[in-house]
């Protein structure tokens, strides 16, 4: 079970943004798929439509993520430490990935780098003032 409630949502963002990239190989399926492609159109009036590509599926996806994770980091939980780790290594494979691999260097690509490090920083920040406390219970604490 912690292979799917510990491991980072970003995780599974990042991966099935690899897989949209490196499928296109070796997918038949995937090979008209793009970061440009179409999802969908909603005609909002007669000279104006709605456009959603996969590109912003992928920044919708990313914004549930941040709450998910963000929400996941406030309850208390024995693997606590490893989820923020994970998170960290998951945030340094985003940055990473953005200055080597060449279908990574966009904006959407980065704005998910970013959440990702926000997830990160953020769990361990909410982490840390948990553990403060529980530390300095009832103001008698080591803490003072």
């Amino acid at each position: 079970m912690f292979f799917i409630t510990g491991m980072s949502t970003f995780t599974w963002i990042l991966l099935a943004y690899v897989i949209l990239h490196v499928g296109a190989d070796h997918i038949s399926y995937m090979k008209d798929l793009s970061l440009h492609t179409v999802v969908l159109t909603h005609h909002i009036s007669p000279e104006r439509d709605f456009v959603l590509r996969i590109r912003e599926v992928f920044l919708i996806l990313g914004s549930l993520a941040l709450f998910i994770e963000i929400a996941k980091a406030a309850t208390a939980s024995k693997f606590g430490a490893t989820e923020t780790l994970l998170s960290f290594i998951v945030a340094m494979i985003f940055i990473v990935m953005f200055f080597m691999v060449s279908w990574a260097q966009n904006a959407t690509f980065l704005i998910l780098g970013m959440m990702s490090l926000i997830d990160a920083t953020g769990g361990f920040i909410i982490e840390l003032n948990a553990a403060r406390r529980d530390i300095n219970v009832n103001g008698g604490g080591i803490l003072g």
